[in-house]
């Protein structure tokens, strides 16, 4: 009797065995059946069969297996512009990604490469995959491995770089960055380097606030000297951005640095390390720096004011004055160029009348002299000061120096027009 029961056992196993074995090749042949048709019915029929498969403990240990639903899934995707394909499984590309790997995982020759574990927290079976990969594996069957490397992979790639930049245009960087990482993924098992997509992963991540992420791609990317588009300038320019928001203005610096060494004439570096010397008082180097960006770009407002800044504060007042004026001929309505002419001419004679104000009473030619001095100075600061008013005319310090220049100028009338605004 017990032995009786053994054998019904042992044809049960075998018939779940077969079933699962048939699953398996209806898969296969759902599959072939929609390529001639185009039916999405036969797509749906296939992936219902191969899921079976899957879930039983022969089939699914297949590479074969694996690599009939990674086909199966390429087909919804192919098809997504057919409702009814795209409608089978909102996730096929990750479903066709997952199968891929899981089937050439399974037909590596190594029995104990077969038993990586892809989805494993540390990470740790994929860098042994990835290893494997990059090392011409020997493998049970060629036609799969090269479909999938050759074929498959570079499509899937592709997929994820639409979807990621799908995730970018709706704001969600940790899904595009997630997109693109799969899409370098499957590029670099494929031998490739897509830096195009390491450059991507590295602008969402910044977004994203993943920063060891971005930092680490941007390193890369600077230590390969990628330039597409002009984008090399920009990394130093993120790595010193990165670094700032961390705390580390020194590092930060030392990217600017790097980024003048590598870019020497791009503009956005000087001025970025510009603004470096400024805030560190660092006048010459500053003047150095603005002498080779106004070279490169004579038609910067913004250049031309910073050096006029910079030559005030080295005392060349002539050189200032001319940097403001020309960053007033290119940019007319240009509010700070403006201002500080204006407030330059209003210091000017504000220091000839206090000098004139502590000479003794015997100098009294000298008082005259320094009295008339400061007029002019007034007098050729109200049109820059009129300006600066009428561009920001609800602008407090503007309105003010404004009311003085016509209390020294003698036009009162204007003054009190001013001061009915402001006191």
């Amino acid at each position: 009797m017990k032995k009786y029961i053994l054998i019904m056992a042992a044809v049960v196993t075998s018939t779940g065995v077969y079933s699962q074995k048939t699953k398996v090749q209806s898969a296969y042949s759902y599959n072939k059946a929609f390529e001639r048709s185009r039916k999405c019915k036969e797509l749906a029929s296939g992936i219902e069969a191969i899921n079976f498969a899957i879930e039983h403990d022969q089939t699914k240990a297949w590479a074969k297996t694996w690599y009939y639903r990674g086909n199966l899934y390429f087909n919804v995707i192919s098809s997504k512009k057919d409702a009814a394909c795209a409608a089978i499984d909102a996730q096929a590309l990750d479903k066709c990604t997952d199968s891929y790997l899981k089937a050439l995982v399974l037909n590596f020759d190594d029995p104990e490469l077969k038993k990586l574990d892809l989805e494993k927290e540390d990470g740790s079976d994929m860098v042994k995959f990835f290893t494997a990969m990059q090392s011409n594996p020997k493998v049970d069957d060629e036609e799969y491995y090269n479909d999938i490397i050759g074929r498959k992979f570079p499509g899937l790639a592709g997929e994820y770089a639409v979807k990621g930049n799908e995730r970018y245009g709706k704001k969600d960087y940790k899904g595009a960055q997630e997109s693109f990482s799969k899409s370098l993924l499957l590029s670099q098992i494929g031998g490739r380097i897509d830096t195009v997509m390491m450059y991507n992963i590295a602008i969402v991540a910044e977004y994203a606030e993943d920063l060891d992420a971005a930092k680490q791609i941007y390193d890369n990317l600077i230590m390969m000297k990628y330039n597409i588009d002009g984008a090399g300038p920009g990394m130093y320019q993120a790595m010193s951005k990165i670094h700032k928001k961390e705390g580390n203005n020194e590092k930060a610096a030392e990217y600017i640095k790097k980024g003048r060494e590598a870019y020497p004439d791009n503009n956005n570096l000087i001025v970025d390390e510009l603004e470096g010397f400024l805030q560190s008082g660092n006048h010459e180097e500053a003047l150095s720096n603005l002498n080779t960006a106004i070279t490169n770009d004579p038609k910067n407002v913004v250049l031309f004011f910073a050096r006029g800044t910079v030559y005030e504060n080295l005392k060349q007042e002539d050189k200032a004055i001319a940097d403001y004026k020309s960053a007033l001929e290119i940019k007319p309505d240009y509010y700070d160029a403006a201002f500080n002419l204006g407030a330059y001419y209003f210091n000017a004679g504000a220091d000839k009348i206090n000098e004139s104000n502590d000479l003794p009473l015997s100098e009294a030619k000298k008082y005259a002299a320094l009295k008339e001095e400061a007029k002019k100075n007034f007098e050729t600061a109200v049109p820059f000061v009129e300006k600066a008013h009428e561009l920001k005319p609800g602008d407090a310090s503007t309105g003010n120096m404004l009311i003085k220049l016509y209390t020294h100028t003698g036009d009162y009338e204007k003054s009190k027009a001013i001061k009915a605004k402001f006191q």
